[in-house]
């Protein structure tokens, strides 16, 4: 896959959610996107998600980060 489907593939994903947000939190996370894009990372379903947990105020940077780790924990049986 392409460096712009990959791209676009994560908009895609963005795109599915726009109506669930406002204009400002889409435009906060296709950001991310665009920014995480030049070092060709791109957001699957579930980072994308939990962005907009952040934008719409559900979670913390720092809540967020410790789900990550326990999921991570959870998947590679460490804990």
């Amino acid at each position: 896959m392409t460096w712009h489907e990959k791209k676009a593939q994560s908009m895609a994903i963005l795109d599915k959610y726009k109506d669930e947000i406002s204009q400002e939190i889409y435009e906060r996370i296709l950001y991310v996107i665009d920014t995480q894009a030049l070092e060709d990372i791109f957001p699957d379903e579930r980072d994308i998600k939990d962005l907009i947990r952040i934008g719409k105020g559900e979670t913390t940077t720092d809540e967020l980060v410790k789900e990550i780790i326990q999921r991570y924990q959870k998947e590679w049986g460490v804990a």
